[in-house]
């Protein structure tokens, strides 16, 4: 059985909340309810849950701000917002769990059941390490964690030079000389790295704008990268390329 702490200024969002966790979700047990982020972390670590469904926008300081109160993070997370601009890069960056509001039944019982995985198997929260992390510090020491068949595999976006596409497939090109391959296609790691300046050349490459070593115009042209392979850029997105290095 999971404990549970519902942390959320807004009363009726915590009573419906806890509501449906006592009536419909099997496995979750409700110790505490909180109104504030430091009301939300004197339960916490008065109770030491398992699961935090944590608010977001909250008055004088938001839900982001609680993970500064602890040195690491032992507990399991899901985010609760009405917000959906919340549901985006941050969390799929580390897998972190997200609720909309008016919250689903169904995805409320996936989200208790991953949770109950995750303690089940005992897993060093790492991805709220690196989350943690990327809230704090500046792009250059940020992370990304990416599915293995193996698990986990978390990487300093500064040691990416480039990423291929192939069909379902990407291969992360790594500063260490490793490469990694992940079963999403290019098109979700376009999304995540775009604001990290990686642009996309060709319909097949992704690649760190600050490891080109040198462009050689064409056509399209092709750039070669810091460890010496050569990347094509297609003819139609030439244009963007420059201009985006432009701004470099």
């Amino acid at each position: 059985m999971l404990t549970a702490i519902i942390i959320d200024d807004e009363q009726k969002s915590r009573e419906g909340l806890e509501a449906m966790l006592h009536d419909m979700v099997e496995g979750v047990s409700v110790v505490a309810t909180a109104d504030s982020v430091t009301n939300g972390v004197k339960a916490i670590k008065k109770n030491n849950p398992d699961l935090v469904f944590l608010d977001i926008e909250m008055p004088k300081r938001d839900g982001f701000e609680l993970f500064e109160a602890f040195e690491t993070i032992d507990f399991e997370v899901v985010f609760t917002t009405a917000h959906e601009q919340y549901a985006s890069k941050a969390f799929r960056t580390t897998a972190i769990d997200y609720l909309l509001k008016p919250i689903d039944l169904n995805l409320l019982q996936e989200a208790v059941e991953r949770a109950s995985k995750k303690r089940e198997k005992d897993k060093v929260n790492k991805n709220f390490e690196v989350f943690v992390n990327n809230l704090k510090n500046n792009k250059s020491n940020q992370q990304i964690a990416i599915s293995s068949s193996d698990g986990l595999i978390f990487i300093k976006v500064e040691n990416i030079i480039y990423l291929r596409g192939d069909g379902a497939y990407t291969y992360f090109f790594l500063k260490t000389g490793e490469r990694i391959t992940v079963s999403k296609n290019l098109k979700e790691y376009e999304d995540l790295l775009s604001e990290y300046d990686f642009f996309r050349v060709h319909k097949s490459y992704l690649i760190h704008m600050h490891e080109m070593k040198k462009y050689v115009r064409g056509e399209g042209g092709y750039v070669v990268m810091s460890n010496g392979d050569s990347v094509d850029v297609s003819k139609r997105r030439k244009e963007n390329f420059l201009a985006a290095l432009s701004k470099l």
